[in-house]
């Protein structure tokens, strides 16, 4: 090992301690050994080392230093642990204001259910049946004047069904002495509707026929409630007793 490196190696034993390592160590001992200038310089930092250690612990210590300097560590991580609460309670109550405007927006923009618009369009249909499915017919752009004369004081609801996938306007009427209906489904033009195999389909309790009028394909389901053999099956849900011919 040449002097330059003995003077390097020896300032930075001075900082680091033990960490140069035993082979660094062992060949800087070795040229120390051997040279007189380079071991004169190490004895001199070793003793100025020492002398300033041996001052700093002869300094007396203030009374009350340690409780104080305890406190102000207490203070500080206590201001930091208040700045942190800070900071969350103030990302809280983001949160929470951004949340609540957007609960009021969506309560301010949220349709309000119309109780009185429900009440009167039942109490017209109830007082005038016939405008009111002729009302109702015209908003679906249909005709107003059904093809068989039903009667509509049998009415009680107008509505949308879904009807294989899409949403079709239907008419119920209850029959006027038994636990039946008929319900008339309403095909616009352009429904492309297959009605084969449809006319006169029944079932036990159930019968449905088609009626095209208009442009307009009309499937008519009721309920079954036959008196005789010979009389028509939808004739308790007609406005007049007489029979209507069968489509």
């Amino acid at each position: 090992m040449q002097c330059r490196d003995a003077q390097f190696y020896l300032r930075l034993r001075r900082h680091s301690g033990d960490e140069l390592g035993a082979e660094v160590s062992t060949d800087l001992e070795r040229h120390l050994a051997g040279c007189p200038t380079c071991a004169a310089d190490a004895r001199t930092a070793l003793a100025f080392d020492r002398a300033v250690a041996k001052a700093m612990y002869a300094v007396p210590v203030p009374v009350g230093l340690r409780e104080k300097l305890l406190t102000q560590a207490a203070a500080y991580r206590g201001g930091v642990i208040r700045r942190q609460v800070y900071r969350f309670a103030a990302l809280a109550a983001s949160v929470f204001l951004v949340l609540g405007l957007a609960f009021g927006l969506f309560t301010i923009t949220r349709p309000k259910l119309d109780i009185n618009g429900l009440l009167t369009r039942a109490d017209k249909q109830r007082e005038n049946p016939d405008e009111a499915l002729r009302q109702w017919l015209a908003d679906h752009k249909l005709p107003t004047q059904l093809p068989l004369p039903l009667n509509t004081d049998l009415l009680i609801s107008l509505a949308m069904e879904r009807v294989q996938s899409r949403d079709v306007p239907v008419a119920t009427f209850h029959h006027p002495t038994e636990p039946g209906f008929a319900k008339v489904y309403f095909f616009p033009p352009g429904s492309r509707i297959d009605a084969r195999g449809v006319q006169n389909a029944q079932s036990s309790m159930t019968v449905a026929r088609i009626v095209v009028s208009q442009g307009v394909t009309y499937v008519i389901v009721h309920t079954v409630h036959p008196v005789g053999p010979n009389d028509d099956l939808m004739r308790p849900f007609l406005r007049s007793s007489r029979s209507v011919a069968k489509v």
